[in-house]
């Protein structure tokens, strides 16, 4: 797990959105597990074949607040938790929504698209479904290692008998290089690694780093003058 090393002032109850967001994360999860017939509504889930046919759009929506079990909600509402009242802090409520969305879209588009290029099981995994906020939590990761990459966290070492002080900007690219080196891998034996859609982690990340540095070059350094 990773943790701030140092309070940043800002605080999360009055980021709006990222509450609502982190809400309807558990909602929804409440929701699947209450499946009759404990496929877990997976018929909300995002399938790439779909989305080539133009059919069950509205997936792309769903599937980014479904998640697979209590390990994966619980692992990626604490990402979400770290980075996103930052993100809505800088970027004000709409824009912060906005970027969101658009985060976690790419994510799931890249995935779908990867299907196309994947030899031998390409087809296979464009009928399987994929979920949850992983895409969009990529995103914000994107963001937030282009506008406050001196943050500080806390890593566990080695051993996990102590934790280490890094700067947000090495946890993160170190991250993400791994996730870009994971889907790299998939492209030749997408199960070797388990069934995490690397590629949306990837297509989320890109899409936010990309805001990122739009937002940057119209604001400058405004957004570290906001009062909390």
């Amino acid at each position: 797990m990773v943790f701030e090393a140092e309070s940043d002032k800002i605080p999360f109850f009055k980021q709006y959105f990222s509450v609502i967001i982190l809400a309807a994360n558990i909602i929804v999860f409440i929701w699947q597990l209450s499946d009759p017939t404990g496929n877990m509504h997976i018929e909300a889930a995002f399938v790439p074949s779909d989305f080539f046919q133009g059919t069950n759009l509205w997936t792309l929506v769903t599937s980014m607040f479904m998640h697979g079990d209590i390990v994966h909600i619980v692992m990626n509402m604490w990402f979400f938790i770290i980075v996103t009242d930052n993100c809505e802090h800088a970027f004000g409520h709409i824009l912060y929504l906005v970027a969101y969305f658009i985060c976690g879209f790419a994510g799931s588009i890249l995935h779908a698209l990867s299907t196309l290029i994947i030899p031998v099981w390409g087809p296979i995994l464009a009928n399987i479904p994929s979920l949850g906020a992983s895409g969009a939590i990529f995103g914000l990761m994107g963001i937030y290692v282009l506008i406050y990459s001196e943050n500080k966290f806390y890593l566990p070492s080695s051993t996990g008998t102590s934790m280490r002080k890094v700067s947000a900007g090495y946890f993160i690219l170190t991250y993400f290089i791994a996730e870009l080196t994971y889907a790299i891998v998939s492209l030749t034996d997408p199960f070797a690694l388990g069934q995490t859609a690397h590629f949306a982690h990837v297509g989320g990340f890109i899409a936010g780093a990309i805001i990122a540095v739009i937002f940057k070059g119209v604001k400058g350094t405004s957004y570290k003058k906001k009062k909390s």
